[in-house]
This record gives structure tokens, C-alpha cells and sequence, in this order.
């Protein structure tokens, strides 16, 4: 195949897909697409997908570009169908047209059977441990004096960790060169955010501030600690990074398709900002958390653990309910079914009842389980975790040199779960022959 006929294809693939998010942004403002133009991309993505040649295994960039290429368009062009037209999906489409690999939501059972007994043992460790003399309250930022406390405390604290986080992983990584860009500040919003056209990276003073009994402003160092990993390292790096490549322009559109990537990612570099400093003592005693950094690591560790069970209990709950071989879900025996089913696995049988009590009737006109709660299983994926496995075969350690290459690999573009990992094994057995 003609390099420049390829990219004439890549290029045609950001080109609709602006023109998605044209669509999308409208609908957004309006609360509705319009149909007619929403018709002819769906049709122009559609033909766009076919005219691509299905590539399971690239072996160049080329290939690794249209083989996502083909994926993303073919997906946003059913999701946009769905929306537009209602048209419904039974389960396994929906895994198809988001791209979640099926192997992860067959292993979320046998994931939960090996560590129910771990996760109990981390509730207990938590609860014996942490001694709860007082109630941590929301900050009241409604109250302006309260406000005002909360943010002071909350700015010194991220301009410190900022300066000193962001030094300290330009030490290990090439791209933690980009933090420096980075403008940190509070903000009262619920969710953390980055926005690139500031470069500003907004941690929400909620998720790490607390009012005492006596309304003193406080902060967390733990969850300070897991948030910058996640949203510095993470999500604000990858959209940095990204938005500054050379990468062909559809690569660097988000979408419900890649949401999944994205989230892998933070929670990757969340977790490895904490063993970074696990192994470097002097940086703890900078942040002024080295006393006690074993308790913060622990107690990370096993907040981890329970939170990571019952996602996973949620998601494997969506696969029950959508399950139809435990019978339709107006039956009383089907829901008994699907209750004694996850019995087995719950930590407590309330959680589980709930869900499925409450989403029972979330079904379409085939019986199918409503796409977007079956969506949720994105979240599902850990599509780091299997690139990570490409380059540790390839005999890549994240450790100096390789470890820049594997993180620059990792934080450009936005991809899919499947292209991600394509990415991965393409860089890296080009380096791998490079090397030899």
C-alpha cells in the first residue's frame, strides 16, 4: 500500500472526526444532533472504516496508524448511530465497538475468587490500624471564611508538591521535563481537571482537604499524594504530550473510545508515583512526610485494594445482570439466579442486591442490557498493563533510558485499549532491534 495513499485515509480520519466533535458540541449546547449532517458522517465514517484493510498485527507506524484508524472510525460511527438512531446492541457488540477485550471481562470472576480474602484482610488491617478519634467533614465553601482557609492551605501545599514532585521525576523520566509547564492551582470544583489552552492543572481541594471538629482546614497527604500521580502524571502529561506531537491529528481526539486508555493510564502513574518516592527517602523528608510515609504507604495500599475489589465487583455485577442464560430479568427466578450468584463474591450482600434490584429494568426491547451501563466496562480494561507486558518482552525495564521511551509511549496520543498495546509491541520490537 502507498504510504501517501495511507495517509490520505489518516488524514480523511481526524477530518470526521472534528467534525464529530462539531456534532457533539452542538448537541451538548442544543441537546440534540441534527440529523441530517449527523447522517452523512455516520455514512462518510462508515465508508471511510471499509475502505481501510482490517491489519490484526501491524508491523510499521503506517499500518499501527490505520489499523487504529479503522477501529476508531468504525466505533465513533456505531456510537453516533446509536444516539441518532436508537439502533440497540446486545453485549458483546458493545464490547466490540469500545473495544474492551473480551479476555478482561472474563477474568474479573476468577480475579475476585483470588482476592476476596486479601481485600477482607485489607479492610481489616485498615480499621485496626487507623485509630478515627474525629470525623473528617467536607470543607464548607459555601462559608467564606472556611473557603478562604481551605484554599490557602490547599495552593501552599500543591505549589510545594508541584516544585518538588515535578523536580524530583524529571530525575527519572524524559518526559517529566513537561511538568514544568505545568501550572498547578486549587480549585472547589468537584473533579480535578487540566485545561492544555492554560496549561493549567486544577486539583479539587475536595479530594484532599478536611474541616476538623473545630473547623481547622487540613489536608491528606495520602490522597494528595495518589492525585497528583493521577492527574499530573496521568491525564494532564497525556494530554500535554500529546496535543504537542507529530502524531496524525485523529490520534489526538478523545472519545468514549478511549476513555478506558486514559483511565488506565492515570491509575498507572497514581501507583507508580507512590513506589517512586517508596524509594527515595530524601524526597519524602522534602514533602515533609517522611515520619511517616510507611503508614501513608500502607494505608494507600490497602484503600487500593479494597477500591479496586469493588470496581471490579461492579463490573462483574454489569456481566451478571447482562447475562441472560440466568434467565429474563422480570422472572423471580432470574434475579435469584443472578443474587446467589454474586453471594459468593460480595464483602457485603447489600451491595450487590442493591445493584441489581435497582437496574433490573434496565433492559432494551431485545432483552439486551442497556449499552451505556454495559459501556461501563471500559473501566474494566488495563490496557498499560498489557502494553507494560510488550515491552518487558521484549527485554525493555522501566528503569533510566527505557523507561523515558516506555512513558513517552505510553503518554502520546489517545488510543484505544487494542491500540495502545499495538503501539506498545510495534516501539517496542523496533527497539529491540535496534539494541541487538
Amino acid at each position: 500500500m502507498a504510504r501517501g495513499f495511507s495517509n490520505g485515509k489518516i488524514k480523511k480520519a481526524g477530518i470526521l472526526l472534528e467534525e464529530l466533535r462539531s456534532l457533539q458540541k452542538f448537541r451538548a449546547k442544543y441537546h440534540v444532533f441534527p440529523p441530517n449532517e449527523s447522517r452523512r458522517l455516520c455514512e462518510q465514517m462508515n465508508e471511510l472504516a471499509e475502505s481501510i484493510q482490517e491489519i490484526s498485527h501491524p508491523q510499521n507506524e503506517d499500518e499501527l496508524f490505520l489499523s487504529e484508524a479503522k477501529r476508531r472510525i468504525r466505533g465513533e460511527a456505531a456510537y453516533l448511530a446509536h444516539r441518532l438512531e436508537g439502533k440497540t446492541y446486545d453485549f458483546d457488540s458493545v464490547l466490540e465497538i469500545l473495544g474492551i477485550p473480551r479476555e478482561d471481562v472474563d477474568a474479573l470472576k476468577p480475579w475476585l475468587r483470588r482476592n476476596k480474602n486479601k481485600t477482607m484482610g485489607a479492610v481489616e488491617r485498615l480499621y485496626s490500624s487507623k485509630e478515627i478519634g474525629s470525623y473528617e467533614l467536607l470543607p464548607r465553601m459555601d462559608i467564606p471564611s472556611i473557603r478562604r482557609q481551605t484554599e490557602e492551605v490547599a495552593a501552599a501545599h500543591i505549589q510545594n508538591y508541584h516544585k518538588i514532585l515535578g523536580g524530583f521525576l524529571e530525575t527519572l523520566t524524559k518526559v517529566g521535563m513537561y511538568l514544568r509547564d505545568i501550572d498547578a492551582q486549587p480549585t472547589t470544583e468537584e473533579r480535578s481537571y487540566f485545561s492544555h489552552l492554560e496549561n493549567r492543572l486544577a486539583l479539587s481541594v475536595l479530594a484532599f482537604c478536611f474541616s476538623t471538629e473545630e473547623g481547622i482546614s487540613k489536608i491528606r497527604e495520602k490522597d494528595l499524594v495518589r492525585l497528583y500521580g493521577h492527574e499530573g502524571m496521568g491525564h494532564s502529561l497525556n494530554r500535554i504530550i500529546t496535543l504537542s506531537s507529530s502524531l496524525p491529528e485523529f490520534l489526538k481526539i478523545d472519545s468514549d473510545l478511549t476513555i478506558s486508555s486514559e483511565e488506565s493510564l492515570a491509575q498507572f502513574y497514581e501507583r507508580r508515583l507512590l513506589e517512586d518516592l517508596k524509594q527515595n527517602p530524601g524526597v519524602q523528608e522534602k514533602l515533609g512526610i517522611k515520619h511517616k510515609f510507611q503508614e501513608i504507604y500502607q494505608e494507600v495500599k490497602d484503600a487500593e485494594q479494597i477500591e479496586k475489589y469493588f470496581d471490579k465487583l461492579y463490573h462483574y455485577a454489569i456481566v451478571v445482570l447482562a447475562d441472560k442464560s440466568f434467565g429474563d430479568l422480570d422472572d423471580k427466578n432470574g434475579i435469584k439466579k443472578r443474587l446467589d450468584y454474586l453471594d459468593e463474591l460480595s464483602l457485603n450482600k447489600g451491595y450487590t442486591r442493591d445493584f441489581i434490584l435497582k437496574n433490573r429494568e434496565n433492559i432494551d426491547e431485545e432483552g439486551n442490557l442497556n449499552s451505556g451501563l454495559v459501556a461501563e466496562l471500559r473501566y474494566s480494561t488495563d490496557p498499560v498493563l498489557r502494553a507494560r507486558k510488550e515491552f518487558s518482552s521484549n527485554g525493555m525495564r522501566y528503569i533510566g533510558n527505557e523507561r523515558g521511551i516506555i512513558d513517552a509511549t505510553l503518554l502520546t496520543g489517545f488510543w484505544t485499549p487494542k491500540g495502545l498495546i499495538q503501539r506498545a509491541r510495534v516501539i517496542a520490537e523496533n527497539y529491540s532491534r535496534s539494541e541487538s
